[in-house]
């Protein structure tokens, strides 16, 4: 059995965590896949994938060999390229974690101009408003929006997104706007409940920072949601800029505390280890890295 095949396979089913998907990556049948996992665990005498009814878990060996297997692998491409003096173009899956919002606002147009630059690349874009557990979706790289918790991820600063304290005229009709942060109490407000239980709004100004305790009147999970409330009058919310500027722009939305900013929250790409990113994720890092696009 061909030992780079088998390499190669594993590295699909460590980054996709599905047998299915490696084997629509490479165009083969699901008991191929099978084959060559089990004879690379025979080979290393050590269990690869911790198998279960809805999930395929890598083991510790499992992720000590992927280090070795896709620094492997690129190290073949390069050598097949220098063949031709030319570099290996990116291929394959990609799998990319992403909050949904953004996802759909944000990321989709990219992704359309990505695949133009790069045709032999394909894309599995997984979008939720929850942090997902990579390794668990499969995903080789993820997008978050917001301070990063966990340390033992690196991550790629992409910038920042601005947010805003908006308001629909309809709203604005009956209750007159505030004029500094502390009369927010007097307002009815909306709370985006990914971000806690509790709620405090930040703002910024000449006299230094400004921390409000807010009561919400609701909370949603989804930030497209939060907008629709903005739009239907029920309040007051802080909306990103992908979501607040086209509606600020056609007057269907108006800044609350224009004297005050709200501060943005990082956009970070994070990643298990940068020495297994594949060729085809440093390609989209880079791309993503020079669009202005992602600070809206």
């Amino acid at each position: 059995m061909d030992r780079l095949d088998c390499l190669e396979t594993f590295a699909h089913v460590y980054e996709s965590g599905s047998f299915s998907a490696a084997a629509r990556r490479q165009g083969t049948t699901q008991p191929t896949v099978s084959k060559r996992i089990a004879w690379l665990e025979e080979h290393f005498s050590a269990s690869l994938f911790m198998r279960s009814t809805r999930r395929l878990t890598p083991t510790e060996e499992a992720g000590r060999i992927y280090e070795h297997a896709r620094k492997l692998l690129e190290s073949y491409e390069l050598t097949r390229a220098s063949i031709h003096n030319a570099l290996p173009e990116p291929a394959g899956t990609l799998t990319i974690a992403a909050p949904s919002s953004f996802g759909r606002h944000i990321l989709m147009p990219l992704a359309a101009e990505f695949l133009r630059l790069y045709p032999d690349i394909s894309l599995d874009l997984r979008m939720s408003e929850r942090q997902i557990n990579m390794l668990e979706e499969g995903a080789e790289l993820a997008l978050r929006i917001g301070e990063l918790k966990d340390s033992s991820l690196r991550m790629r600063p992409l910038g920042r997104i601005s947010r805003f304290a908006v308001a629909s005229p309809l709203y604005l009709k009956n209750h007159p706007a505030p004029k500094e942060p502390g009369e927010l109490a007097e307002h009815l407000c909306i709370g985006y409940s990914r971000f806690g239980l509790t709620t405090n709004w930040v703002f910024e100004s000449e006299y230094g920072r400004h921390l409000v305790d807010i009561e919400c009147a609701l909370r949603v999970d989804d930030a497209d949601m939060l907008q629709a409330a903005v739009l239907e009058g029920m309040g007051i919310a802080i909306l990103p800029g992908w979501l607040a500027l086209p509606h600020l722009e056609a007057g269907e939305m108006e800044i609350i505390l224009p004297d005050f900013i709200v501060p943005g929250l990082p956009l970070n790409a994070i990643y298990p280890d940068p020495g297994t990113l594949s060729l085809r994720a440093r390609s989209f890092l880079d791309f993503l890295a020079e669009n202005k696009k992602l600070l809206a």
